[in-house]
C-alpha cells in the first residue's frame, strides 16, 4: 500500500440518491465509508439551481412511489416535512382535463437538492469537487487516484455514476471485468436531456399545479417553480426537451438551444411578460433507456465491486434509492 493515503472500508463514487442511500446504510452499521462527488454539491440529478432571485429544479422534477420499501422512507420524509405531495397528475397542454392516475407526485421543500443535503447529514465523510480518475484492484483491496494525485484505499467499492462514467474509472486503472459482467453493463443505455431555466417577469399561464407534461412533443416538460412552491420570490420556469429532441440538438450552441426552448415558453407568457435571464443545463445521461433487471450488479467478490444507480432494478428516483439500499446491504455481506 501507499505511505501517504486516505484509507476507508468502502469507497462510494457518486453523491446522488443511490450513493447517499448506500452510505447511510453502511454508516448506520458502523462501516467507515467515503463518498466522492465530482460536483460542488451532493444530489446528482436531484438538482436545484439559483437563477436571479429565485430557484429552479433542473434535474428530477418530482418522484413517485411504487414499492412499499421506498414508501417507508417517503413517509418518514413527509413526517419530517422535507417533502410534500405536489400533484396526482399533469395537463398535457391541451384544453382537456389533467390526467390524474392516483399516484402522488412528491417534491421537496426548497427544491430537490434540499432533500439530498438532508440525506448527506448522516454520512461522516463526503468529498465534494473530487473526481477519481483510476480505480485499481490491489491484493489488499482497492487503490484510487484523484485528479489532485491524492490516493485513497478501501476494501470495497460502490460505483453509482452512469455506467459509462464508472467504466472509464476502472479502465484507466487497468481493472478488467468478466465478459458476462461487461455484457450486462454494456446493455444499459441512457438518453440525454437539455434543460432550460428562465427567470420571467410577468405572468406565465401554466395550468394548476404549475406544470405541463407533453410526452410526444419536442419540449416534453414545462414547470413553474413558483407555482410549485420552491421559488416564492421569482417566477422561474423549467423546460426539458425530450430524449429525441435533446439528441438532435445536442451539438448546437447554448444560445441556439435556449432560443428554441424560449419559443415554446413564449406560448404560455402574457404579451407584457419578459425573460430576464436564461440558463441551460446539459444532462448527457439524464435517464436510463434500458435497465438492468437486478437492483445492483456485483462484479466479483474479492475485492467487492458493486454497480448501482437508477439503471438498476427500476428507473428514476425510486429506482436509484432502492438500488443504493441494496448495494449497501450487499456490501455489508461482503464485509462480514
Amino acid at each position: 500500500m501507499f505511505e501517504s493515503h486516505v484509507s476507508t472500508d468502502v469507497m462510494i463514487v457518486g453523491g446522488g440518491m443511490a450513493g447517499l442511500m448506500a452510505a447511510n446504510i453502511l454508516t448506520d452499521k458502523g462501516i467507515d465509508c467515503i463518498v466522492v462527488e465530482k460536483g460542488k454539491s451532493v444530489g446528482g440529478r436531484l438538482a436545484t439551481r439559483r437563477i436571479g432571485p429565485g430557484v429552479a429544479d433542473h434535474g428530477a422534477q418530482f418522484f413517485t412511489v411504487r414499492q412499499p420499501e421506498f414508501q417507508t422512507y417517503v413517509d418518514q420524509w413527509l413526517e419530517e416535512e422535507l417533502i410534500y405531495i405536489w400533484s396526482h397528475g399533469w395537463s398535457d397542454g391541451s384544453l382537456a382535463e389533467p390526467s390524474f392516475d392516483g399516484f402522488p407526485r412528491y417534491a421537496a421543500y426548497g427544491g430537490m437538492n434540499a432533500l439530498m443535503k438532508h440525506l448527506s447529514k448522516g454520512v461522516k465523510d463526503i468529498r465534494l469537487n473530487t473526481r477519481l480518475v483510476t480505480a485499481t484492484r490491489d491484493e489488499e483491496g482497492w487503490v484510487f487516484q484523484g485528479e489532485e494525485s491524492n490516493i485513497f484505499v478501501s476494501k470495497g467499492l460502490i460505483l453509482t455514476p452512469p455506467v459509462p462514467q464508472g467504466l472509464v474509472i476502472l479502465e484507466e486503472g487497468a481493472t478488467n471485468l468478466q465478459d458476462d459482467e461487461m455484457e450486462a453493463l454494456n446493455k444499459i443505455k441512457y438518453g440525454p436531456s437539455l434543460t432550460g431555466m428562465f427567470w420571467v417577469e410577468g405572468t406565465v399561464r401554466l395550468p394548476n399545479p404549475g406544470a405541463v407534461q407533453r410526452r410526444k412533443s419536442q419540449i416534453s416538460w414545462l414547470a413553474d417553480n413558483k407555482q410549485k412552491g420552491i421559488s416564492p420570490d421569482a417566477t422561474i420556469i423549467t423546460l426539458q426537451a425530450s430524449d429525441q429532441y435533446s439528441k438532435q440538438m445536442w451539438s448546437a450552441t447554448d444560445e441556439r438551444i435556449i432560443s428554441a426552448l424560449r419559443t415554446d415558453l413564449q406560448l404560455y407568457m402574457d404579451s407584457d411578460a419578459t425573460i430576464r435571464e436564461a440558463q441551460l443545463k446539459r444532462w448527457k445521461y439524464a435517464s436510463p433507456l434500458t435497465i438492468h433487471p437486478e437492483r445492483c450488479l456485483v462484479a466479483g467478490e474479492n475485492p467487492a465491486l458493486i454497480f448501482a444507480g437508477d439503471a438498476f432494478g427500476g428507473p428514476r428516483t425510486e429506482g436509484a434509492a432502492l438500488s443504493g439500499l441494496t448495494a449497501g446491504m450487499k456490501m455489508l455481506e461482503f464485509l462480514g
